[in-house]
């Protein structure tokens, strides 16, 4: 059972994923988290300290989330690998759709407070390594390297499907053919 201050960052990541950053007040979140009005004040003083907390529990959830994916998924070839990234878009963009948003919504926060930065590098840097361990055991040319482009055109890839929906006619078909085509790419080097 998530704590009360876990409810709330929860509801605020909602916020922030369904009705953008702008919405993402005090009030909101008390509504979302069905709580009574002043709740998340009691917490967080601030929106600047409620953003803060809200990166924090994001990275909280982020890992767990790829815990529970690295300890089941372990690819052996490209294919595998492909298919496991393809699952993981499809679900950014289909029921995690608003977490998605929240995602990209923090990132664009912290480019504006640098205090940010560290926690959700520090988040992305641990997700890596799981994938840069996929990468090794299937045989990539430098594990490292192809990570960081795999993941930064899986993040472009996503990023571009939330906000141009309307010009990804391809569904998931082109989708699956984007990422394997990516991946089979960097195995080839290798």
């Amino acid at each position: 059972m998530p704590s009360r201050r876990e409810q709330l960052l929860d509801a605020a990541i909602g916020v922030l994923g369904n009705q953008g950053s702008r919405a993402l007040t005090h009030r909101a979140v008390d509504a979302a988290a069905a709580m009574p009005f002043g709740s998340t004040a009691n917490y967080y003083k601030t929106r600047e300290a409620l953003i803060s907390a809200v990166v924090e529990r994001f990275a909280e959830r982020d890992r767990a989330g790829w815990e529970t994916v690295a300890a089941f998924v372990r690819p052996s070839n490209s294919d595998e690998l492909a298919a496991a990234l393809t699952a993981y878009v499809q679900r950014a963009l289909g029921p995690d759709r608003a977490v998605t948003v929240a995602r990209y919504g923090l990132f664009l926060e912290a480019t504006l407070r640098p205090d940010l930065q560290e926690t959700l590098a520090g988040s992305a840097r641990e997700l890596r390594r799981w994938a840069v361990r996929w990468l090794e055991a299937i045989g990539t040319a430098d594990p490292a390297e192809d990570c960081e482009a795999i993941f930064d055109y899986i993040d472009g890839l996503i990023l571009h499907r939330l906000a141009f929906t309307a010009a990804a006619p391809d569904g998931d078909d082109g989708l699956a053919t984007a990422v394997r085509r990516t991946i089979r790419m960097l195995c080839s080097a290798g």
